[in-house]
Parts: C-alpha cells; sequence; structure tokens
C-alpha cells in the first residue's frame, strides 16, 4: 500500500512485483456507519410473515446449484449417512 501519512483518502494498493497500483482503497467511516440510523422495520406480521417464506436456498445458491447440475458431472460432495443405531 501507498499512500501519503497526512491524507488517507488516496491510498492505493500495489502489486509488489509490478508497482503498478490494482486499485483503490477507501477509508472506513466508523462513525458514520455507528450513528444507529437503520432502515425501518415493518411491525405488521402478517408483512414479516410474507417476507420470511421458506422458499429452499436462497436466490444465488439455487442458481449455482442449477449451473453445477447442467455440467452433468457427478456431486462433488456427498453427506455421509450415519448408520442405524443398533439397539
Amino acid at each position: 500500500m501507498r499512500y501519503p501519512r497526512w491524507d488517507l483518502s488516496r491510498v492505493h494498493l500495489l502489486d509488489p512485483v509490478t508497482e503498478q497500483a490494482v486499485c483503490r482503497i477507501f477509508p472506513l467511516d466508523k462513525a458514520g456507519n455507528a450513528d444507529g440510523r437503520r432502515r425501518a422495520v415493518s411491525s405488521d406480521p402478517l408483512e414479516l410473515a410474507d417476507s420470511q417464506t421458506d422458499d429452499g436456498p436462497a436466490p444465488l445458491l439455487r442458481n449455482l446449484l442449477e449451473e453445477y447440475a447442467a455440467t452433468g458431472l457427478p456431486p462433488a460432495y456427498l453427506p455421509k449417512q450415519d448408520k442405524e443405531k443398533k439397539e
């Protein structure tokens, strides 16, 4: 990283081999993030119930699973089946 000590608004991440700037890093405003202002949440129980329905995996995970299934490869991970305990 290269930055002037007196101005942390200009911080750049450098590639150690080529000394080229890879990206700019912006400062984190901890006071602004901790001021307590959050978006309003509805207190209507019907609206909360609609937003929390369980329709299976999350949308991004569902897309990843569909893309993997489209390749035709066998599953990369099979969960271990616990044998039934004999009494």
